[in-house]
């Protein structure tokens, strides 16, 4: 990506967001550590509650049975639990620094 605009820093932010979610399931699946703060996991976070909003519409509108509204589906499941792994990787942060 060596152009620059607002569909490349949009791109690299989802892509930033995608790869958090990434590693705070492989924290929470295989107790892989990862780097990233809280700040940047809440950031992460609103980028993917973001992004479900667009692949709720795509799925709506996908035919029943066809490989797309699978792909849409399986896609969905994967950020809501992105999501979630990231709310509770927060709570528990937080708990310890309690």
């Amino acid at each position: 990506m060596t152009e620059s605009g607002a569909n490349t820093n949009l791109v690299k932010k989802r892509l930033h967001a995608v790869s958090a979610g990434l590693a705070v399931l492989e924290n929470a699946w295989e107790q892989k550590p990862h780097s990233y703060t809280p700040e940047d996991l809440a950031e992460a976070s609103k980028v993917l509650q973001g992004l479900i909003p667009s692949v709720e519409n795509s799925y709506a509108k996908s035919k029943a049975g066809s490989p797309q509204r699978t792909l849409l589906e399986r896609r969905l499941v994967a950020l809501h639990q992105a999501v979630q792994a990231i709310e509770d990787s927060s709570a528990t942060q937080a708990a310890d620094s309690d």
